[in-house]
């Protein structure tokens, strides 16, 4: 008499628990790799009764089982020299901080959270003594989004013959953060957007994660110390587990 799914399920979760629980000591590094989804596999699928590859890979689309697929980092001189994003005349508030590796088709539907993290503040200082301190009446921000191309937007490069983007680009975008009012001091933000978020169910082949930093009104500026985007997508062992059999 077989086991039923449900408790195959169960049963193969709880193994993943008591065995392979992440170290309480990783705190942002990511320790799931591909062969250590390999292995996982390669365990369930020899218990007896062996468990079926649908609720293996169910199992593996787990927090703890994602895998890191890009990391895009940026990171300014020091402390004393941030990047500011303002009003002036070559800057109409906004920049583009950090932008990944255009989405292949493979990763858009194994997509599962992607991760901003980033150290800010503002100008440190405002005429407005009574939001100080708040994060009312802030006028500097970030947002997080996609970059698009369209069919006019690739041309052809006379350099290396590779494909170039101009400027323009259908831009899609959600505020993630406003800085706290008239800081003195950088804070570090993280803000993770799952697979239910509305950025992440629009994303296509081909687009391009995007940070931006944004500022309103001659005075305000939003200053940037260093910056992160992770995109984090589930392992579907592809092209590996017809070789772990």
């Amino acid at each position: 008499m077989t086991m039923p799914w449900n408790r195959l399920l169960e049963s193969g979760r709880s193994l993943l628990r008591n065995i392979l629980t992440p170290p309480s000591n990783l705190e942002c590094e990511p320790w799931t790799t591909t062969e250590s989804n390999v292995a996982i596999y390669r365990c369930l699928s020899r218990r007896s009764p062996p468990i079926p590859n649908e609720i293996i890979l169910q199992i593996l689309d787990h927090p703890s089982r994602w895998i890191r697929s890009q990391v895009i980092n940026a990171r300014m001189a020091s402390d004393n020299e941030p990047m500011r994003v303002g009003i002036d005349l070559r800057n109409r508030g906004e920049q583009q901080i950090l932008a990944t590796n255009p989405l292949s088709q493979l990763e858009v539907p194994r997509i599962r959270r992607v991760v901003y993290t980033f150290r800010s503040r503002d100008q440190g200082w405002s005429s407005y003594p009574t939001h100080h301190g708040t994060y009312e009446g802030s006028f500097t921000w970030f947002e997080a989004g996609l970059t698009r191309p369209t069919a006019t937007d690739l041309i052809d490069s006379e350099r290396d013959d590779q494909l170039e983007l101009k400027a323009a680009k259908e831009r899609i975008r959600y505020e993630l953060q406003r800085n706290r009012h008239a800081g003195r001091e950088p804070e570090t933000y993280r803000h993770e957007l799952s697979r239910d978020h509305k950025l992440l169910q629009g994303a296509k082949t081909g687009d391009s994660v995007v940070l931006w930093a944004r500022a309103s009104f001659p005075g305000w500026e939003n200053r940037l110390f260093n910056a992160c985007i992770e995109v984090w997508c589930v392992d579907d062992l592809t092209g590996r587990v017809d070789d772990t059999a």
